[in-house]
């Protein structure tokens, strides 16, 4: 009997090996990626190109990727660049898609698991390094926008359980980046008023994350159209800074003189006075973008007068990735996407995204 389970388990671990050699061999030898491409004014393109489907390494997978969604940092890889490893390089940081292949020495992900792709390759857990930037996706390493891309293990995370690849593709960066600068730098509670800039991806998301917590949030945006969608949300006001440019002003009149408890700031330069002057008492700024520019003066006077601080927030790990994604199944709360875009019309997704006229994410769909 012990020899016949002894053959039988023998057997079992040989077919599970053929299983996974056999999703291996499935792979097409040949598939799409993008790569950004000199053009002669200075700048890139991007380019596709037909290039050898990768094979996993010891500790690595396989995904075959279903959605991409869109970040700012696109546009900013297309202007002229003095890097000299730019060109060529695979643009793109967000995707989603089904595991099809794994290494030998895998043993916490599986074939056939839906998962994400992490902005760093290499921040499983713990602080912040950064040493870490040189593992970043689609900044100084290779994106993720391809039909099958190699990540290491910790580089890859579950998607939320009934979450379509479009939805889940909207996480890694845009809503890690809302979440730790709410939940984790922000620790905002209920009753705390949050000011949110804009109505793109990080900002959306963390007006959705506020809310959630019981705060009320702010908005300010150019667009009464895009405030008024952000009132949709759950928005408590709105201020429209092309009518209102001192618009922290605004804020304190708006709180009856208290302040925004946080500030999401996402315009870097060009805000970052506004939102410091829109401070509470002991309030916190959390500097996560920078649209106008990262070289922009926070008055130090703004913050001591305030006993505030002021913080950046460069996206976030995997192990907080998995919290944000607790958090998210506990409030049921889905990403807002304003258009899903076939991979040939990434032109008109490009379009749309350096427009800003838009809510939330831009995803193309593999």
């Amino acid at each position: 009997m012990k020899k016949r389970l002894a053959v039988a388990l023998v057997f079992l671990a040989m077919l599970c090996g053929v299983s996974a050699m056999a999703g291996n061999a499935k792979l097409p030898a040949t598939a799409r990626k993008v790569v950004l491409d000199p053009i002669d004014t200075g700048g890139f393109r991007w380019k596709v190109v037909d290039a050898p489907v990768p094979k996993p390494s010891d500790q690595q997978v396989i995904v075959r990727v279903h959605a991409v969604s869109l970040n700012n940092g696109e546009l900013s890889r297309l202007k002229p660049s003095s890097d000299p490893g730019r060109a060529g390089r695979v643009p793109a940081s967000d995707a989603a898609g089904e595991v099809v292949a794994i290494g030998k020495l895998v043993k916490d992900v599986s074939i056939g698991d839906r998962v994400v792709g992490m902005y760093f390759n290499d921040w499983a857990d713990g602080p912040y390094k950064r040493s870490m930037l040189e593992g970043s996706h689609g900044w100084q390493a290779d994106g993720l926008l391809a039909d099958y891309i190699a990540l290491d293990t910790k580089a890859v995370a579950p998607i939320p359980e009934g979450w379509t690849y479009e939805q889940a593709a909207t996480l890694p960066t845009a809503g890690l980046t809302a979440w730790n600068a709410v939940a984790r730098h922000g620790g905002v509670r209920a009753g705390d008023v949050v000011l949110v800039q804009g109505t793109g991806g990080v900002s959306t998301f963390a007006l959705q994350f506020a809310i959630a917590s019981g705060a009320r949030v702010i908005v300010t945006s150019s667009s009464d159209d895009k405030l008024q969608r952000a009132k949709g949300l759950g928005a408590e006001a709105g201020i429209n800074y092309k009518r209102e440019p001192v618009w922290s002003e605004r804020v304190v009149q708006l709180t009856n003189g208290h302040g925004a408890d946080l500030v999401v700031d996402i315009g870097g330069k060009s805000t970052l006075e506004e939102s410091t002057k829109s401070l509470a008492d002991e309030g916190k700024l959390a500097i996560v973008g920078g649209l106008s520019g990262y070289d922009g003066n926070i008055s130090s006077w703004g913050l001591l007068e305030r006993s505030a601080q002021a913080y950046g927030v460069f996206v976030g790990s995997r192990a907080e990735y998995l919290q944000m994604s607790a958090f998210m199944t506990k409030h049921q709360l889905s990403p807002v996407i304003e258009r899903v875009y076939p991979f040939a019309q990434y032109p008109e997704a490009l379009e749309l995204l350096a427009s800003g006229n838009f809510v939330g994410k831009i995803v193309l769909r593999m």
